[in-house]
């Protein structure tokens, strides 16, 4: 970083020196001829002067920005600086390229001063030669301050805030640009009107002065000097627009590639965003408009990566499609009733196994019980309520609803039965012992809605549904079968489900005898 912008500062300089010396040696040739004065003279004082400008430039540069190319260049960390240090460091780095620009242009006020009122007096210390006039030392000046100083200036304020945008971010690895309040903020609005101004009003002084300048050597002249006096005002007067025309070509570039380049990255970043990539983050370039939009933009993607981990986190308690719906508003969590199939299960000899068994290969057993079944459930559309202990409670119907909700239960509970099966081997090869469950369904109206304190909420069912579907699933107990449905459940089904008529049960609470269904395997 350090090696590209010294270089840029040494092309752009070099590059305003040349046209300045171009313009008062070759252009704009000196109105009368000295002999008693050497031909080197003045190349000579242009080597020692630049020198001399070159020299302070460097030490000045050097103070300001050596902590920040080391930075920059991977040195030295921004967090490793003490926060004073560092708090001037990033100050420093947003303002840098005005800084560069400033000490140039200050360079090129101490090159007017030198050139332009220095050289005339060693001049005539040491040849005796008159100095020129105030108007002819005066276009002197401004000819080196205005037209050498302004566009270099510009050119190397617009070009290292082209290459310096690549090492911001290493001073702002989160952003927050505009948390540096104190440091000088050069919106789009002053580029745009600095470089208007520049290229409107830089050759215009220049041309008045040169314009002056000819006019009053026009009063002493005679005609063959007149001719000569025209000619060069002439040729002066292309060489200054054709500056400026290449000024404002360069100027014009700079600036709108410092506004375009960062518009279309975030373009393209917003399009990552339209294709669901939420790791796109834009790195914040300057503290202008651009910056405040880049770095909402930032801040909008983490929104929406919390809001994704949120909805994937949401998804693990409920299936996708019950998730969005929810997320989608188009479903009242508020007390309702509703008609739903409750599906519960409930391990056998689980009392057993936890007195005999380590309780970490306890969880272990659990854990991937709880998968398989959960799994199981939410393929076939249903909800897991909650665990209790050894035992799943589940609805189908709620909170999203659906007219074949005795259907999902029954196909969610034959599901849960291979699956066991397929379990039970890994289970064995692990070690540990079979597992079996039992599993009841049934179908009536509930209260649905979110139920809790005021501080922790759950959604929950509240009715006598709920009651009975928990005493059918502990009749799998009494008929040594694994599932076993309600007569609503098994009345209900759309499809057509391999099931045998169990003898009519009384239950706890229940007046009348209930009628019951074993479900067998499909073929």
């Amino acid at each position: 970083m350090k090696r590209k912008i010294t270089l840029l500062i040494m092309s752009g300089n070099i590059i305003g020196a040349f046209l300045a010396f171009l313009y008062f040696t070759a252009i704009r040739q000196p109105s009368s001829v000295h002999p008693e004065v050497p031909p080197y003279y003045h190349v000579l004082f242009f080597i020692i002067g630049t020198a001399f400008l070159v020299g302070i430039a460097s030490i000045i540069i050097k103070r300001v920005a050596s902590i920040l190319y080391e930075v920059a260049d991977g040195g030295v960390s921004i967090e490793s600086l003490d926060e004073i240090s560092a708090r001037r460091a990033k100050r420093n780095a947003i303002q840098f390229p005005l800084i560069m620009a400033g000490i140039t242009f200050l360079i090129w006020i101490l090159a007017g001063f030198i050139f332009a009122l220095l050289q005339p007096i060693f001049t005539q210390m040491f040849f005796g030669v008159e100095p020129s006039g105030l108007v002819e030392l005066m276009i002197t000046f401004f000819g080196i301050v205005v037209l050498g100083g302004s566009i270099t200036s510009l050119f190397i304020y617009f070009s290292t805030e082209s290459i310096w945008r690549k090492a911001l971010p290493k001073f702002f690895p989160e952003g927050e640009l505009d948390q540096v309040s104190d440091s000088f903020k050069v919106n789009v609005r002053i580029r745009l009107l600095v470089v208007f101004l520049a290229i409107s009003l830089i050759p215009l002084p220049i041309l008045g002065l040169t314009a002056y300048s000819k006019a009053q050597a026009l009063h002493t002249a005679d005609a063959i000097a007149r001719t000569q006096i025209m000619s060069s005002l002439l040729v002066q007067t292309i060489f200054i627009i054709a500056i400026s025309v290449i000024t404002s070509l360069l100027l014009s570039f700079f600036v709108s590639k410092s506004v375009s380049t960062p518009l279309e990255k975030l373009a393209h970043a917003i399009s990552e965003v339209e294709k669901e990539n939420l790791n796109v983050q834009m790195d914040i370039v300057s503290n202008d408009e651009i910056g405040k939009v880049t770095e909402g933009f930032n801040r909008m993607v983490k929104g929406l990566k919390k809001s994704e981990l949120l909805k994937e986190s949401f998804g693990k308690y409920l299936s996708e499609e019950i998730r969005d719906e929810i997320l989608s508003g188009r479903v009242s969590l508020d007390g309702e009733m509703k008609r739903v199939t409750l599906l519960f299960s409930d391990l056998r000899d689980f009392t057993t196994m936890v007195e005999n068994t380590h309780p970490t290969k306890v969880v272990t057993i659990l854990n991937q019980y709880f998968t398989e079944m959960t799994s199981a459930i939410k393929v076939h559309r249903g909800q897991v309520l909650q665990y209790v202990g050894d035992e799943i409670e589940a609805v189908f119907g709620a909170p999203v609803a659906y007219d074949d909700h005795p259907d999902m239960a029954v196909r969610a509970a034959l599901e849960m039965r291979k699956r066991l099966i397929v379990l039970n081997q890994s289970l064995q090869k692990q070690g540990f012992k079979p597992l079996r469950h039992g599993i009841g369904i049934h179908t009536g109206a509930v209260l649905a809605g979110n139920i809790g304190s005021k501080d922790r909420i759950s959604y929950a069912l509240v009715g006598d549904t709920v009651n009975l579907a928990s005493r059918i699933e502990g009749l799998t107990k009494t008929y040594s079968w694994d599932i076993i449905l309600s007569q609503t459940s098994h009345d209900l089904l759309i499809d057509t489900f391999p099931t045998d008529q169990l003898s009519a049960v009384k239950l706890k609470g229940k007046k009348e005898e209930v009628i019951i269904y074993k479900l067998l395997d499909q073929a």
